[in-house]
């Protein structure tokens, strides 16, 4: 007959499941459309082993390569014209977090998920933020640079063709190395996606203002918010890593 202690070992086993919440640091990057998110997670990402993880550009990758049934119900709430709702988006996250984690990662850099007070409320369920760190830019400015906006149609690298030099702002584009209209990564062909046009970016701009920016409050109480105004760019890249490593440190991470 097993042992008792076999016998437990057995049992724990067979009801093992994996843990309810992601269990490493998950830092946040906020902002309105245009302001850099992007281009400064992939830099983060590479100094500090932690993927990023855009719900945008996944939602985007689901549509165009994958049979699944939750992939189906996405494409039929997109070609009705409605927006994926608040349900989905957890499902794709908790999937993310708690099925596709990578186990060599120090945590992971969220881009795009949360947008609302509500889904943040949600996204306390799969784990806990440990820094929002909110980057803003005068609209004009956005505007501007979401204009300019490039990305490769493949890996979706992203680039920028704007040059901006007032007001204190300093920003170069963000430009291929080798060929101004291929990808550096790939060779594949730069596009504007459909939405970075000027009448787009204005609506976006006001439905960024309405329901994402109460988010600054609702992480300055959980006392994880920081904030930074880019105004060179990529050139700020060492100061905002610094800035996060720095509080980091404090919350001893």
């Amino acid at each position: 007959m097993f042992s008792k202690n076999l016998l437990r070992r057995g049992i724990n086993f067979f009801f093992w499941r994996k843990p309810a919440r992601y269990a490493k640091p998950i830092l946040l990057l906020m902002g309105a459309p245009g302001v850099g998110k992007g281009t400064y997670g992939k830099r983060l990402s590479k100094d500090w082993n932690m993927p990023v993880f855009s719900t945008g550009e996944h939602l985007r990758n689901m549509l165009k390569n994958e049979k699944s049934a939750l992939a189906d119900q996405i494409r039929d709430i997109v070609q009705s014209g409605k927006l994926v709702g608040d349900e989905i988006v957890y499902k794709i996250m908790e999937r993310r977090l708690l099925q596709d984690e990578d186990k060599d990662a120090k945590g992971i850099i969220l881009d795009g998920f949360p947008r609302t007070v509500d889904q943040a409320k949600m996204m306390e369920k799969l784990g806990t933020v440990t820094a929002a760190m909110n980057f803003f830019l005068r609209d004009d400015i956005l505007v501007e640079k979401l204009a300019g906006r490039r990305e490769c149609e493949k890996c979706h690298t992203p680039y920028n063709v704007a040059t901006i030099r007032r007001d204190g702002y300093d920003m170069d584009p963000l430009m291929p190395k080798n060929n101004p209209e291929l990808c550096d990564t790939c060779n594949e062909k730069l596009v504007q996606r459909q939405d970075d046009t000027p009448e787009v970016i204005k609506d976006r701009l006001e439905v960024y203002k309405s329901k994402t920016a109460p988010l600054e409050g609702y992480y300055k109480e959980k006392r994880v918010y920081i904030e930074f105004e880019p105004k060179r760019g990529v050139k700020d890249y060492p100061e905002i890593k610094q800035k996060l490593e720095d509080f980091l440190k404090s919350k001893k991470c």
